[in-house]
């Protein structure tokens, strides 16, 4: 049976007297709380940001996270986006380490800009970290648009791959080990790229173009040279250490993002 039209699929709401887009409020779920009418939302959202999009490996993916932040409209209740976590402790040579896997994530093109996704998951790493503060915490991404990648690259600068700064060989070797773990002979080492053995979803075209002023930006540059398969599905895997003084620095950031909004309006 089609989906009927979910509300993510309908334009977001803006301010009667601001003209401003959708205000958001994020809440974090198990994927077992999540009622049909999220998740018909939330895959009518994925679908619509997504070319190839798979409701089968949708829900698959679904299944396998422990979390999913949900991004609704304030006034609403309208689903305007979500990300889909998965923690778990794991082995990086001697050492013991807890890392974070980001599934499938997308946020409504009206409300691209907000701030609300990024502290919502840095709280989710902020409480990780205070649980085992002596114990390493990794950020593990793949990401086909280079403005997933940004997030990581913007807030954590202990990662790979990244281009200002040598790589850190424990990173990469940590890295190799859970990208061959997770996506087996789909991982190329040598390239640092996921390349699916079965067609996969797209950001679809116009959606997040890669034009000439994103381009003057050196972190999406980096990316497009790094993945230049994105365009096809294909991911750059990335990992990235979680400190708390990144977090201090990204709560930081948030707040200031804040409080220029409030005055803005």
């Amino acid at each position: 049976m089609p989906l009927a039209p979910a509300l993510a699929e309908r334009p977001a709401t803006t301010g009667a007297r601001t003209g401003l887009p959708a205000r958001l409020r994020a809440t974090v779920v198990a994927p077992g709380d999540l009622d049909d009418v999220t998740r018909r939302a939330a895959f009518a959202l994925f679908r619509a940001h997504y070319e190839g999009a798979d409701q089968e490996r949708f829900e698959r993916d679904l299944a396998g996270k422990q979390r999913v932040i949900l991004l609704r409209d304030r006034a609403t209740g309208a689903l305007r986006g979500f990300s889909t976590v998965l923690y778990q402790p794991v082995r990086i040579g001697a050492r013991e380490a807890m890392f974070v896997f980001s599934g499938d994530t997308v946020i409504d093109r009206s409300c691209w800009g907000q701030k609300i996704l990024q502290s919502a998951f840095a709280s989710l790493l902020f409480r990780l970290k205070l649980r085992h503060p002596g114990r390493p915490l990794y950020w593990f991404l793949i990401s086909k648009g280079w403005r997933t990648y940004l997030l990581m690259a913007n807030a954590f600068p202990r990662a790979v791959p990244r281009f200002d700064r040598p790589e850190a060989p424990e990173l990469r070797a940590a890295l190799d080990v859970l990208a061959a773990e997770r996506f087996g002979a789909e991982y190329d080492a040598a390239a640092g790229v996921i390349r699916y053995a079965t067609p996969h979803e797209r950001v679809r075209d116009g959606v997040a173009p890669v034009d000439a002023s994103v381009l003057a930006n050196p972190h999406v540059r980096f990316f497009v040279e790094r993945n230049p398969g994105h365009a096809d599905g294909e991911e750059l895997a990335c990992l990235a250490e979680v400190r708390l003084r990144d977090l201090a620095r990204v709560a930081g950031r948030i707040c200031g993002a804040r409080v220029f909004s409030r005055r803005a309006r």
